[in-house]
């Protein structure tokens, strides 16, 4: 009979989860048996709140286990509304509730006060085992680093601590999770859901060198203890042995997506990486950059074993736009030469980000953004969004200093229902002229319609009807590129299989 005492982790809206992944690894090595829902899945276009009967999906599992303490993965303010309900069902159960990940880590506070009974901030592995040892045994959690709780009615906010420099030491992230369930649509699954995909995602490093307005990597990094290392990263061979396991269990997998902030660029690692990936796991992947990052060198040996695509965050055109309001401080010229670079490596496929329409942007900054477009090297894709303001960001106060919102209207923004949020994600501005100059922007992935394009730019208000007709044709060809794209990354894979 199994002695052994078992904890609950749940992951929201994310199937791969690598946070709750290492949790479970590392209370497994600790003795105690793990059951992970992933509490459903991620759709950025159309996300849907919870369901009565996914929570009591939810509440039937833990009443069966009987677990020491449930652990809720809160990564995103964007799911807040699900979270909510999920912790007053798990209230029912009267077990206790642990929140943590990267919102949890920056409001700790915000959960203790909704009831949750602990937050563990930043990394959780040591401190989650520690808390689970205690609850185990009725011993004392008080003085656990990064443990946050309520003694007599006042919150306690312990030190940020026991987070390892050497993440290999908190060894590999559960790749198949042996007791799970995935929640969705009203109905309970047994089984880790990530088995079944195609890809899959994995970290060889954590944290991030720079200093974006719009993103909570800064914040956290200002919460680590002065002097800690913020961006660790793991050997070479805790990565290829962490692949060489899903290579066996992942029975479609055809690439990898390494989803580190930065792709690793250490002296020697690279070189002792493609030796190792080359030599045990021979796979397309993909990787995110920086323009300030990019290396021709290191490029190509990556490629010579695989990588077929570079994500990049661009973010605007204008200087202006991303210096004194992302805080990004590459130039025009670093942008445009590390897309050259990209392109000349061999690189098969380059994508870049960008944020537009947002309220610190101006049209002329959006002229900006075209005519920088323009200037990269084919061929890439364009991925266009919009600006979230995300809690603990920089950014958020700055645009109430700015005068663009009240703390009340971005209170508003910040917490509206998951559906609202996603929308201002893929919104697009009405305006007309900035309508045009986004649409005309888009197009110019396209190499047939950008000679069209180009034709009107110098009076885009008198083309309207044109630039529309040529856009909804350009969105019609981005679906059609994209499975392109896909089944090439499925031929590379069989090329590789084959020959190496």
């Amino acid at each position: 009979m199994d002695n052994k005492k078992t904890v609950v982790l749940v992951a929201f809206y994310n199937i791969k989860a690598l946070g709750v992944r290492y949790l479970e690894s590392a209370l497994s090595k600790a003795g105690y048996n793990v059951t992970t829902v992933f509490f459903k899945d991620f759709n950025s276009i159309n996300p849907r709140p919870t369901t009565e009967i996914e929570l009591n999906h939810l509440k039937n599992i833990i009443q069966k286990e009987k677990p020491v303490m449930v652990g809720l993965s809160v990564m995103s303010s964007m799911y807040l509304e699900t979270v909510d309900k999920v912790m007053e069902t798990v209230k029912e159960t009267n077990i206790p509730i642990v929140c943590g990940g990267a919102y949890a880590t920056m409001f700790p506070e915000e959960f203790l006060n909704k009831g949750a009974d602990f937050v563990i901030r930043t990394d959780g592995e040591l401190s989650s085992c520690q808390l689970a040892d205690a609850l185990s045994n009725g011993t004392d959690y008080k003085e656990i680093p990064s443990l946050c709780y309520k003694d007599n009615g006042e919150n306690k906010i312990n030190e940020i601590g026991n987070i390892l420099t050497d993440i290999d030491g908190y060894g590999l992230p559960a790749i198949e999770c042996e007791n799970a369930y995935f929640i969705e649509n009203d109905k309970l699954v047994p089984g880790d859901p990530q088995l079944s995909t195609m890809s899959y995602e994995v970290i060889a490093s954590r944290g991030c060198p720079f200093t974006c307005s719009y993103c909570c990597c800064v914040n956290l990094r200002r919460l680590f203890p002065k002097g800690t290392k913020y961006v660790r990263t793991r050997s070479v061979k805790s990565v290829i042995d962490e692949l060489k396991i899903v290579k066996k269990k992942f029975k479609k997998l055809v690439f990898v997506h390494f989803y580190d902030e930065i792709f690793p660029n250490l002296p020697g690692w690279v070189d002792e990486f493609v030796v190792e990936y080359k030599k045990h796991i021979n796979l397309p992947f993909t990787i995110w950059s920086h323009p300030k990052m990019v290396d021709s060198e290191v490029l190509k040996k990556l490629v010579s074993v695989g990588l077929v695509e570079v994500i990049m965050g661009i973010q605007s055109g204008s200087e202006r736009v991303r210096k004194d309001i992302f805080h990004r401080y590459e130039t025009q010229e670093d942008i445009i030469n590390a897309t050259r670079v990209i392109r000349e490596s061999g690189v098969y496929w380059g994508s870049y980000d960008f944020m537009l329409q947002h309220p610190f942007e101006t049209i002329e900054d959006l002229k900006e953004t075209y005519y920088l477009v323009k200037k990269l090297y084919p061929p890439f894709e364009l991925q266009l969004h919009g600006l979230n303001f995300l809690p603990g960001t920089d950014i958020v106060d700055m645009a109430i200093d700015q005068g663009l919102v009240s703390k009340e209207q971005m209170n508003e923004i910040m917490y509206a229902p998951m559906q609202e949020q996603f929308g201002a994600y893929w919104k697009r501005e009405n305006e007309t002229m900035s309508q045009l100059w986004y649409r005309m922007t888009y197009c110019l992935q396209f190499p047939d319609a950008r000679k069209k394009i180009e034709t009107f730019e110098n009076d885009p208000l008198s083309h309207k009807d044109e630039i529309d007709a040529i856009y909804n044709k350009c969105t019609k060809k981005y679906k059609i590129r994209y499975y392109i794209k896909k089944i090439n990354i499925v031929l590379r894979r069989i090329k590789l299989n084959l020959f190496g």
